[in-house]
């Protein structure tokens, strides 16, 4: 949330974003399970009792952080779905996920790091979201009347899972190649020209 929005907020209000802000940043350092309330009141500069204030358990902090960053996104996915075939562009889709997601940028490197978890670390709620955004991708695909092989729809979803959120969770990567900060203006529209190319397509 950009400062002249939080000054708008309450004390209270203000506080659970810092701890959302500070959550984020660990849970996608170290993973849900190796995180710590601790770990996380330290960062966001609060007595770990604190945090029970704002919310019950790490749990439930961690689904806020994820609904914080991916709702927006499954709401506009919603929208366009709701829209006749000739009215679902395509480009605007990429673009708003590329601009939703830069606004919480860590947490692509959760989703990831969720896929790549062994079965006995396996991060329930993040994986959750990947299944879900996953079926959003095939929705789309079926409205759009694009008729795919189940495996070769199930690679493109990969793909286009990777290219979204590689972006993000490369941004260490993206920075030595550059010389320019990951959320540097130009990466970012570049970003979306190879994003909108590549569904594009998918297409024909």
């Amino acid at each position: 949330m950009k400062a002249k929005d939080l000054s708008a907020l309450t004390k209270g209000q203000r506080t659970t974003h810092r701890i959302l802000d500070a959550a984020e940043v660990q849970f996608a350092a170290a993973g849900y399970s190796a995180t710590s309330l601790r770990d996380i009141a330290a960062a966001a500069d609060i007595q770990q009792p604190g945090l029970y204030k704002h919310f019950s358990s790490k749990e439930e902090l961690y689904q806020r952080v994820c609904e914080r960053a991916l709702s927006p996104l499954v709401d506009f996915m919603d929208e366009l779905l709701e829209r006749p075939v000739d009215q679902m562009v395509y480009r605007e889709l990429t673009d708003r996920m590329t601009d939703l997601l830069a606004q919480h940028p860590h947490v692509p490197r959760l989703l990831i790091r969720a896929t790549l978890s062994q079965e006995a670390e396996q991060d329930a709620i993040a994986m959750g979201w990947v299944n879900k955004l996953a079926d959003y991708g095939r929705r789309i695909n079926t409205k759009a009347r694009i008729e795919t092989d189940s495996d070769v729809l199930t690679l493109q979803i990969v793909a286009l899972f990777n290219l979204i959120f590689g972006f993000f969770w490369s941004s260490a990567l993206v920075e030595n190649l550059s010389g320019k900060a990951a959320d540097d203006a130009g990466l970012r529209a570049i970003q979306k020209d190879l994003l909108a190319a590549f569904v594009d397509s998918l297409r024909h």
